[in-house]
């Protein structure tokens, strides 16, 4: 079977999908190549206002309703209720020391909570990447693009301003010859791109160098009632302790917590490479994960009654061969973002860390630029545009950006005073790139999340300076002090509490 195509793009996931599902829209023939198929797990995810934005932009730009109710949580459970999600308010952050029951004081020394939303109605969400992929997948192939499912490239060649590859094709045993223009890189962490684009990984000089052992649970209890007393709602921050991006944060590292509609947790611990042990193994993983949560009282307790689950279609059900899974190194990052007639999206050129929940957007806003190259002219090779030049030397500012933002907080522990210092600048650097996407999320003057922005830039640069050559004591009248000129919500303010209720601007400008 031989098939000719302008695109070919790798991976169905959200970015491949929805980026296939605007491409044949738009009328250009698309071939999406997976080397699995929906449903399966992948690991639960948060969105972000920026997101969200995006999200509504790329509908609205390119004319796809279905995709516009998952911009907010109130559309998204009146539209698409069978599509698990959970109710993101905010963000929120807990100190944990080894031994101890979680306990707080008056001025909230040990927590911190950022409200990303005024309402429930326009909510932030977590997604189930298992439901969210499936129903984008279906969305792309309904529009017009060809899947190929349980399918690897068994060969790959460019020549005359065309690629050629043969990949397997399980459903018919037989190979299938794909030609195409353009190859799009949206595999994720896959080595397809140094197997088959000549590029490798160039991550060395990342500041963030995290692992992750996760899994998705139920019966995971509310954090409120495990904690010593702690209120389940604030009225400062706005928002119920669990309906956020729940972090929980030790001397090394972090749990995250995301609840979903259905009642699965997905869970997770996140630690510097450098304290992760090193044998992988399934028995291992296990002992590993109940030696770390019987270190910390309170997340006990939440964990105490839960069963790691298995996923299918038709919901969830308690599966005791399921196994936790290990990560391998979390940040990441390719040599190049384009070559000869090849892009690849942010989710497989760099990834960061889980941490303050970077990751959608920053996959969504590579999707939103593709789009618009590959339209205006798919006729044009990436290896001689100025345009696709400068995609990838965003993509790779971009990454030096997040990688700021996230390695300080590590650097900053054990003190969850300096950890929670540190993060005041990722508040300030994404509340301000709110506000940018309220009025067009296309236009981005100072960058994406203002990494252009060089005297924010070189503000945070010198704290994460300050963490490296001195005591991170002082940390917090440092940011306090440097911050001052993009803090207008009262992050590190002492009357604030550790509680922001984040003046977000309206969710969308037309107030859909």
């Amino acid at each position: 079977m031989n098939a000719t195509y302008d695109v070919v793009i790798v991976g169905s996931g959200f970015s491949g999908s929805i980026l296939g599902w605007i491409l044949a829209k738009s009328g250009l023939q698309v071939a999406i190549v997976d080397r699995g198929s929906h449903p399966r797990f992948a690991i639960g995810e948060s969105s972000t206002p920026t997101a969200d934005f995006l999200v509504a932009y790329l509908a609205d730009r390119w004319q796809l309703p279905e995709l516009r109710p998952l911009a907010a949580w109130g559309t998204w459970q009146e539209l698409h209720p069978e599509i698990d999600c959970g109710k993101k308010r905010g963000f929120s952050y807990f100190a944990h020391s080894e031994g101890c029951k979680f306990a707080d004081d008056e001025s909230n020394s040990n927590s911190l909570m950022v409200a990303a939303s005024q309402t429930d109605e326009w909510s932030d969400t977590h997604w189930m990447r298992r439901d969210v992929d499936q129903f984008l997948t279906k969305q792309a192939i309904r529009a017009g693009c060809s899947l190929f499912e349980n399918s690897d490239f068994l060969s790959l060649i460019r020549y005359n301003d065309r690629w050629s590859g043969v990949i397997s094709n399980s459903s018919t045993g037989e190979p299938v010859e794909l030609r195409s223009r353009w190859i799009i890189d949206a595999a994720g962490g896959d080595e397809f791109s140094e197997q088959w684009l000549a590029n490798p990984r160039d991550d060395q000089w990342m500041k963030t160098r995290t692992r992750a052992l996760f899994g998705h649970f139920c019966n995971v209890a509310s954090f409120g009632d495990c904690a010593n007393q702690f209120s389940l709602s604030d009225e400062r921050a706005g928002f119920h302790v669990d309906d956020a991006a729940q972090h929980h944060v030790t001397e090394d590292g972090w749990m995250w917590m995301l609840r979903f509609a259905s009642g699965v947790t997905s869970v997770g611990i996140v630690r510097r490479e450098d304290r992760c042990e090193s044998v992988q193994t399934t028995v291992h993983a296990s002992t590993q994960w109940r030696d770390w949560i019987d270190r910390y009282p309170s997340i006990g307790s939440m964990m105490k009654e839960s069963e790691i689950v298995k996923e299918s279609s038709k919901g969830i059900q308690s599966h005791v061969n399921s196994t936790l899974r290990w990560s391998n190194r979390l940040s990441r990052c390719r040599s190049r973002a384009s070559g000869p007639g090849w892009v690849a999206l942010p989710t497989a050129y760099g990834f960061v860390d889980p941490l303050h929940s970077t990751g959608i957007a920053h996959a969504l806003s590579g999707v939103l630029r593709v789009a618009e190259l590959l339209v205006a002219d798919s006729q044009v090779d990436s290896s001689s545009s100025s345009r696709w030049v400068h995609y990838d030397a965003q993509l790779r500012s971009e990454i030096e950006w997040l990688d700021l933002l996230v390695g300080g907080c590590y650097q900053a522990l054990p003190s969850f005073e300096s950890f929670c210092a540190y993060s005041a600048w990722y508040f300030a650097a994404a509340i301000h790139f709110e506000r940018v996407m309220s009025q067009d999320p296309s236009q981005w003057s100072k960058g994406y999340m203002n990494c252009e922005d060089i005297q924010l830039r070189s503000a945070i640069g010198s704290s994460y300076d300050f963490i490296q050559k001195r005591s991170s004591a002082n940390l917090r009248d440092l940011v306090r002090t440097s911050i001052a000129p993009w803090n207008d919500v009262g992050l590190l303010e002492p009357a604030s509490g550790q509680r922001i209720a984040h003046t977000a601007p309206p969710k969308y400008k037309d107030n859909k």
